[in-house]
């Protein structure tokens, strides 16, 4: 059994060392010796505790970290890109990030989320506009907060992220909601290949059949010998199973991605993050222990009837706080 505690003799490391330790033995992990699984835990039980939740701009004070960045995420693949992605906290663009700091003054992040800030009460349906809007000051409280390429490389530091991003949004807009916008994949599985397994091929899925398949794939699936429930989708398993999101739409049309479409038919969720810490708490329960889908109310109007009795229908929002959860153009 593999035992999570490193040996005594590996408590002395120090935050440089655990970091190009773990730099260079974590891409291995499948396949070290003893030895190497030793000092491999020992990187991680130096650097957990150290991480911090900063948030990232173009003048940010975490100096060196944007050399980092895109080593630890997906996209955008050059520095320059990066930083012209990203304003300052007054600006609808940024990034957020656990990120440890060496003795040296060096940041090595473990976990990165890049965060849109629209003015509109809109959930968003496409990717591009996000990705192509401007930065820009925002000139009012924002309405829906969009993190999205969300990319970790350290255990549990996506967890530790989204609960910081949640209490950083919450007391910066309380009049907001946040919300993701998220493929129905996750490298180079989802739900796609899910659908081939289950003998549907065809290429011409579309409309009502496409999202019909899509509340197939996305119920929770209880495990072996009855146990706990869960998701076909590692994405929604992180954001319902793992963090207690909400399923709050699904876009069929997500034309933005060849990749996206595929792997997911251009299928995308909105899963959105309610406040309150112990809806959050409850959501998650319900997901795992009872295999119920905490859905909005607008999406509990298209549930197949076959899933009438396996969703919570959860109203989220505050009194006055309301988004548009259908547009037809979403406005960066």
């Amino acid at each position: 059994m593999f035992n999570p505690e490193p040996p005594d003799d590996f408590n002395a490391l120090s935050l440089s060392e655990a970091v190009a330790i773990y730099e260079r033995l974590s891409p291995h992990k499948q396949r070290l010796d003893e030895e190497g699984q030793d000092a491999l835990k020992a990187a991680i039980k130096r650097i957990t505790p150290e991480q911090q939740f900063v948030v990232v701009t173009q003048d940010s004070q975490f100096g060196g970290i944007h050399e980092r960045l895109f080593d630890a995420v997906h996209a955008p693949k050059r520095t320059e890109q990066l930083v012209a992605r990203l304003g300052d906290p007054g600006t609808n663009k940024l990034a957020m990030a656990m990120a440890v700091q060496d003795e040296g003054g060096k940041w090595f992040p473990t976990a990165v989320v890049y965060t849109y800030w629209n003015d509109q009460p809109q959930l968003p349906d496409r990717i591009k506009p996000i990705l192509k809007s401007p930065v820009i000051p925002l000139s009012d409280s924002p309405k829906v907060i969009v993190p999205y390429t969300i990319s970790s490389n350290f255990p549990k530091a996506g967890e530790t992220l989204i609960g910081n991003v949640h209490s950083y949004v919450y007391s910066h807009a309380p009049d907001a909601v946040l919300s993701t916008l998220s493929p129905l994949r996750a490298g180079n599985k989802g739900f796609a290949s899910w659908l081939a397994e289950q003998g549907i091929v065809s290429l011409k899925i579309e409309g009502q059949e496409l999202k019909d398949h899509a509340f197939d794939y996305l119920m929770p699936v209880q495990g072996a010998n009855g146990g706990i429930f869960r998701s076909n989708d590692p994405v929604q398993s992180f954001h319902m199973a793992g963090m207690g999101a909400l399923l709050a739409a699904i876009r069929p049309t997500n034309q933005d991605s060849r990749l996206d479409l595929e792997l997911a038919h251009g299928v995308m969720a909105n899963y959105v993050y309610p406040e309150d810490p112990e809806i959050l708490r409850m959501n998650r329960e319900r997901f795992v222990q009872e295999g119920i889908l905490t859905v909005s109310p607008e999406l509990a109007e298209q549930i197949p009837e076959r899933y009438h009795d396996r969703v919570f229908v959860q109203p989220y929002q505050p009194a006055g706080r309301a988004v548009d959860f259908t547009p037809e153009d979403f406005t960066p």
